[in-house]
């Protein structure tokens, strides 16, 4: 196995919860390196589960694992499923001394994330579908029959963050049938926590928790090798017809390279996972690691100790930096941001149109807006037919100011000081918003009533919601166009929905199907609106 090059040509690509990963570009090759790492949540919840935080930091045999993983399924993924799939190569792997860690180097792969719905989706719309249910799901079976049990988890088992493991590389149109092909690679396939967190609960214990008892420990990439070996013998002939003689005996070689390594590493105990993960990262001597590996009281107890410290420094260290941060604010200019916000409409609509731009900026950034639709999207937010409605918007993200107010300070101090109980600052967190919101579009409501303008009906029910209530007014404009025109109130609509899946804690984030899921709804809820606004001028019409 080769042994990754260091280089000076590195360009920063992003970060998971398992660690970095930068793009090496050595004359005509582009590698991906991920160098492993972990954040101070991940290594405790390894600490608790593994006895140290994630192997892949620390331990050589589980990184060769890696490395031998890959090369296993590059060659099965591409038995199951053609040129549909690929898995990114492993090309070597090495110890970083300058980030005491392990780094793996893989063949880079140029794609994207599938598409969020927004205002100009179109075929685009069957790209998420079209992974989860051609590749996803089959390819999960797949690794459960192969032995690949805890490869599931990076493959999307129960854990909606594993959709940003898969980029989609190209897309084919067949002029005869006119369907669309395609084409996706399987980018990251180590874990960055032990797989015991599934979104669906039910799949805790149907399969996560048997098949940790099953491996002995927190279900963490492992391979059921005599299940792996029981496949390729009951496959060899119909895996030497497709992939060739030559890639067959690779993939017994590389089986018998990855159960070496991986039993070498479940070897290890608990105690010992500890002592060596402090030996690499230079905290203790080859000569203290010996001494403690007899004397597993003396480590404990030292161990404990260590974490008490960093306890009590935690207590001590986070009032400071809150205090700190609280020191960096401009309080003067906030505020007079802030009053400006509520008291001058033309200072709020243009910050409220700032907003909109930065959100557009971080679409096309996220190229989940491709440049023209950008580029449109700008050129129409001064412009958008109903633009007054973007007035109204504008009024309820000054009133989103006041709500987060009360929502961290006066609420919590009301019930700091007794005033409230549990249940009201539950309750007030949730309902404020709607209140503030449905007053003012309450006012509204009845200003168009006794004008005999449109009264704004969807705006005040969309704004009875908690937490995405703001969107209400750009909802009445997708209503009042109805399809014509109204791409910046859609646009709006889907990426507040769409934040909301970026904030949702654990099975969040960027690129995942719980970021999608509130996407989809935001589709739902403007088909919905459209359609309806359909019905009833047929029902005029006739």
């Amino acid at each position: 196995m080769a042994d990754a090059q260091a280089t000076e040509n590195e360009k920063f690509l992003g970060a998971g919860r398992s660690g970095q990963v930068f793009l090496i570009e050595n004359q005509d090759v582009s590698i991906a390196r991920k160098i492993f790492a972990g954040d101070k949540l991940t290594k405790l919840v390894h600490y608790i589960f593994l006895g140290a935080p994630n192997p892949y930091i620390w331990n050589e045999d589980i990184i060769r694992c890696a490395y031998y993983r890959r090369k296993i399924l590059g060659a099965l993924v591409e038995y199951w499923f053609d040129s549909q799939l690929k898995v990114s190569d492993a090309i070597a792997t090495a110890w970083n001394q300058e980030q005491k860690a392990y780094q793996i180097d893989t063949e880079f792969v140029d794609g994207r994330s599938v598409a969020l719905c927004q205002p100009f989706t179109r075929l685009r719309k069957k790209e998420l579908p079209d992974l989860v249910h051609q590749v996803m799901l089959p390819l999960q079976q797949k690794l459960i029959d192969a032995g690949f049990d805890g490869l599931v988890w990076q493959a999307g088992k129960g854990n909606p963050v594993a959709l940003n493991n898969f980029l989609l590389t190209d897309v084919e149109h067949n002029d005869t049938n006119g369907k669309f092909s395609y084409y996706y690679a399987w980018i990251d396939l180590e874990s960055g926590v032990p797989a015991l967190a599934p979104l669906n609960v039910l799949k805790l214990f149907t399969y996560y928790i048997p098949m940790s008892v099953k491996h002995g420990q927190p279900l963490f990439d492992d391979v059921d090798v005599v299940t792996l070996k029981k496949y390729l013998a009951k496959h060899k002939k119909a895996i030497i017809d497709k992939l060739g003689r030559d890639k067959y005996a690779a993939i017994i070689a590389d089986t018998d390279n990855l159960e070496h390594h991986q039993s070498q590493w479940k070897e290890l105990k608990r105690v010992e996972r500890s002592i060596q993960y402090q030996l690499k990262k230079g905290k203790i001597t080859q000569q203290q690691a010996e001494w403690y590996s007899h004397h597993i009281f003396r480590w404990y107890l030292r161990e404990l100790v260590r974490a008490w410290q960093k306890i009590l420094r935690l207590f001590v260290k986070l009032p400071v930096k809150i205090i700190e941060k609280l020191k960096k604010i401009r309080y003067r200019d906030f505020f007079a941001r802030v009053w400006k916000v509520l008291i001058s409409q033309r200072y709020r609509l243009q910050f409220t149109r700032d907003i909109v731009r930065d959100r557009i900026d971080a679409w096309e950034e996220r190229t989940q807006l491709i440049p023209e639709e950008a580029n449109f999207l700008r050129s129409r937010l001064d412009r958008e037919h109903g633009s007054g409605y973007l007035v109204d918007f504008s009024i309820h993200v000054a009133l989103k100011i006041i709500i987060q107010s009360l929502e961290f300070i006066v609420i919590p101090s009301l019930y700091a000081l007794g005033v409230i109980d549990e249940i009201s600052f539950g309750v007030l967190f949730v309902v404020d918003g709607p209140i503030f919101r449905s007053i003012y579009t309450g006012y509204k409501s009845i200003q168009a009533l006794t004008t005999g303008q449109q009264i704004p009906w969807v705006a005040f029910l969309v704004g009875l919601i908690p937490f995405v209530g703001t969107v209400a007014y750009p909802c009445q404009l997708v209503y009042s166009t109805a399809g014509k025109r109204g791409k910046i109130a859609q646009f709006i609509v889907y990426d507040t929905f769409t934040q909301l899946g970026e904030k949702i804690p654990i099975w969040g984030g960027e690129d995942t199907l719980t970021e999608h899921f509130f996407n989809q709804t935001a589709y739902k809820l403007i088909r919905f609106l459209n359609n309806h606004v359909s019905v009833s001028r047929r029902k005029v019409v006739s």
